[in-house]
């Protein structure tokens, strides 16, 4: 996976900047889908977009935003948030990523 340092982390929908937990849920979301074999799948995917929906819970689904731009593909979306316990689900693109308190 292309890790591209030009993707900044954005906060929408307030007027903050990204706390250390926010970028503690985008490191554990990414490590989770280099673990996915159909991530894993893709042809050099490459971090386009990262936003926090500061409107939402941070458990809640869609807190945080990843696109993955893939050469002659369709971009790739996936929605992360803290939860119970670690999972990705290709389908939906929904990220669960296990608090560690």
């Amino acid at each position: 996976m292309s890790q591209d340092s030009t993707v900044a982390l954005t906060v929408v929908g307030a007027d903050r900047l990204p706390s250390p937990q926010d970028r503690a849920l985008v490191v554990a979301a990414q490590a989770l889908l280099l673990q996915d074999a159909h991530f894993q799948a893709l042809k050099t995917p490459t971090l386009s977009r990262c936003e926090i929906n500061a409107g939402l819970e941070d458990t809640a689904s869609g807190y945080l935003y990843l696109r993955y731009d893939v050469p002659g593909a369709v971009p790739q979306e996936f929605w992360a948030h803290w939860g119970r316990k670690d999972r990705v689900s290709w389908k939906s693109g929904q990220i669960t990523v296990q608090e560690h308190h």
